[in-house]
């Protein structure tokens, strides 16, 4: 079986502007941002709670608001980029992503917060919409991929000294402390703006009002709805925003296919090769989401690991990350089958979860380094040059819109995965150690338990969802073989 990667012709790497630097700066300013955001407000969230006094309630509220502005807004930035102008678009973003951080480092109760993290929210959405599309439209051929691939390894970086960093700068000048460093690094990527050259579409579309309505209601029922069965599991309230989240989303599907200037032009999907690139960009991301998160307590529980040195353990996954997406490149600019070596990262990342699987309850530590370096390797792999190969596709026209598609499934998908994975894990461990200690262990709260047992029980969970999780990724790497597979000898 032959794979085939219909791919723009590679030209030669050249010596970059000024404008060129200005717009990966930006964009790598982008992707520090979105880290210590994710990560480090994780880490404050202790801080936070107690000075402002907020309840649970509004501390999942802190999370759910920012994840829900930014996924159900990402496409529709990505329209008014293509319209308007990304670098227009892009420097709005950043200009209201630094005003809800430096009203959330201000805050004084718990509503202000919470709405100055919606309004980051807004400006985040923007900035990963329009960041990838003028990265796209600034770079082209071996400069492109040299360019996401960088952005990978930024990424890369972020997961491995991220957490770390935030919690030095919270322990340091405390959780608003954070928030200036968030602020002061969003200015960075306003000034850039002003250096990077302006792009828009070809032919620009009108923007269309009703279909962006129906998006944003459509993925707000759904992230609601997943935020609600996993806090309560599958009731009344949460199935009902499921539905209802479907009957929408159905009916932007099919305004869509009939109005003449959607915002999503679904006839990008009937490239073969785009859903493939598409499928490969979501999983790079979103596929491995449950397994970082949990991990850290999968080491806690089952080998004794405390949060220290978790996260040198966790330096068997960062690192690599952190370290491929640029040999990657390389080898892709040299000659290298891009979709050869995407199908050979898939297939890594299901090894690695067997791997995982099969040794979850192996008392020695060491055990889990092996095939967390494999997930690592792949996930490297994978980052920043999907993302390159998914917007040489669109074209000028639709390079916002493309990644606007992008962030938003992967956002999407982010969010539904971390929620199978996390229901998947305490139903597992329900199976050993009863439903009401499962809750409890699958957070690492081994009260009532003893060492051997929580181990036992969290181990056999831990074995349940990898394997889930291997057949997932099994199955999208088998589409996105097929998806690009030809004749032999088929041009």
């Amino acid at each position: 079986m032959a794979i085939s990667l219909s791919r723009p012709t590679i030209t030669r790497a050249t010596r970059w502007t000024p404008q060129q630097w200005a717009a990966l700066a930006c964009v790598l300013a982008g992707y520090l941002v979105g880290t210590l955001t994710g990560s480090g407000t994780a880490i404050a969230l202790p801080a936070i709670a107690a000075e402002l006094g907020a309840s649970a309630a509004g501390m999942q509220w802190f999370i759910t608001g920012y994840m829900l502005a930014t996924t159900c807004l990402v496409l529709v930035a990505g329209a008014l980029g293509d319209r308007y102008g990304r670098r227009l678009v892009l420097r709005i973003s950043a200009s209201v992503y630094t005003l809800g951080i430096l009203g959330a480092g201000l805050a004084s109760t718990v509503v202000v917060l919470n709405s100055s993290r919606i309004l980051a929210g807004v400006g985040s959405a923007g900035l990963m919409a329009c960041g990838a599309a003028v990265l796209s439209s600034t770079f082209a051929g071996a400069d492109r991929i040299r360019a996401f691939a960088l952005c990978g390894t930024a990424g890369g970086l972020g997961m491995a000294f991220g957490p770390s960093a935030a919690g030095w700068i919270v322990s340091g000048v405390g959780w608003r402390g954070l928030f200036g460093v968030l602020a002061g690094v969003s200015v960075v990527m306003v000034a850039t703006t002003f250096v990077i050259p302006e792009s828009r579409s070809d032919r620009p579309r009108r923007i269309d009002a009703a279909g962006a309505g129906l998006l944003v209601v459509g993925l707000s029922m759904l992230l609601l709805g997943i935020s609600t069965t996993t806090a309560a599991g599958l009731g009344f309230a949460g199935a009902g925003e499921l539905v209802g989240a479907c009957l929408v989303l159905a009916a932007f599907v099919v305004r869509s296919l009939r109005v003449p200037d959607p915002l999503l032009d679904l006839r990008l999907l009937r490239d073969r090769a785009t859903t493939a690139w598409l499928l490969a960009g979501v999983v790079a991301t979103a596929g491995l989401v449950g397994v970082t998160v949990y991990l850290p307590t999968y080491l806690l529980v089952v080998h004794g690991v405390g949060a220290g040195p978790a996260g040198t353990w966790l330096l068997a996954f960062t690192v690599p990350v952190f370290l491929t997406p640029m040999l990657v490149s390389r080898w892709v600019t040299r000659g290298g089958s891009a979709a050869r070596t995407v199908a050979v990262a898939l297939a890594l990342q299901v090894l690695g979860l067997v791997a995982l699987a099969v040794l979850a309850r192996r008392p020695e530590a060491w055990a889990v380094m092996v095939p967390t370096a494999m997930l690592g390797i792949g996930v490297g792999s994978m980052s920043g040059l999907c993302d390159a190969q998914l917007m040489s596709r669109a074209g000028n026209e639709h390079v916002g819109m493309m990644a606007g598609l992008l962030n938003t499934v992967r956002s999407g998908t982010s969010s539904i995965l971390l929620a199978l994975f996390g229901a998947g894990l305490v139903v597992a461990i329900g199976h050993v150690a009863g439903p009401v200690a499962a809750e409890r262990l699958a957070t690492g709260d081994t009260t009532g338990l003893g060492a051997g047992a929580a181990a036992d029980a969290f181990g056999s969970g831990w074995s349940a969802v990898a394997t889930g999780n291997a057949v997932v990724i099994a199955a999208v790497g088998l589409a996105f073989v097929l998806l690009l597979r030809v004749r032999r000898g088929a041009g």
